[in-house]
């Protein structure tokens, strides 16, 4: 080098290339710097987003959060039985239900709840009809019967966050009437399953307003002589308040 450049020359050539890696090495921690700086930037602007997120659906009063306990109550009304799987016919259902409903599971397109009902009133309104069983008639009187009873198995789940709900819903329980219904010779004791869907509305937090319809079964699974059973379709409206524990 000191042949090629001289002294001077190959001591400008090597300063030249030490002051070349100093500012390359000071490019590379400033690139280090601004990574960094860029990373840290974007975390906490993606967790403050999930914050606002978070907040904004703890202030919105149709996102129900887990464990949140509800408590209302419905009436619903079948002007007419059809036959499905019972047979019996030109009956009315008249139902008073206080429910018990706890939130299981949050998710983005559905929550789903668990059902407890209380059937402190029902009305059944029949005609008075008759029935030939083994060659002879049977004269099943008209009237209003009285029952009550319980499902203690149901479930719901609602579809979406928006103040405006659909939903789907089953339960499981049984009535007790005041005589054997739905004809003389079945049972007092009947079997209850219900199927349905409605819209579950919130107009503002911890309240909601429901409606809806449900196939509505009753049968006393052959416990009685006769098991003809009755189908209903019950237009229902209902209210409820909620209760979450303070922190949720």
């Amino acid at each position: 080098m000191l042949s090629v450049y001289g002294e001077k020359g190959a001591e400008a050539v090597f300063r030249s290339r030490l002051m070349r890696g100093r500012s390359t090495a000071f490019g590379v921690r400033l690139t280090s710097l601004r990574m960094t700086l860029l990373l840290v930037c974007f975390l906490c602007g993606h967790c403050f987003a999930q914050r606002q997120h978070g907040d904004a659906d703890a202030r919105n009063p149709a996102v129900l959060q887990q464990g949140t306990n509800e408590f209302g109550g419905w009436i619903g009304y079948s002007p007419f039985s059809f036959v499905l799987k019972g047979t019996s016919k030109d009956r009315e259902l008249f139902l008073v239900n206080l429910q018990y409903a706890r939130t299981l599971l949050v998710t983005r397109p559905l929550t789903l709840k668990y059902t407890a009902e209380v059937v402190p009133l029902t009305l059944e309104f029949q005609p008075k009809q008759v029935y030939m069983v083994g060659g002879k008639p049977l004269v099943n009187p008209g009237g209003t019967l009285y029952a009550a009873g319980a499902n203690p198995i149901g479930v719901q789940g609602n579809v979406g966050s928006k103040w405006i709900q659909p939903f789907g819903s089953g339960s499981l329980g049984f009535l007790y009437f005041n005589r054997q219904m739905p004809v003389i010779g079945s049972s007092q004791f009947n079997y209850n399953i219900t199927i349905g869907f409605g819209a579950q509305f919130f107009p503002r937090a911890g309240r909601s307003f429901t409606v809806g319809w449900k196939y509505h079964h009753l049968s006393n699974h052959y416990q009685g002589r006769f098991n003809p059973g009755l189908d209903s379709g019950v237009f229902y409206a209902g209210f409820s308040v909620f209760c979450t524990k303070p922190g949720r």
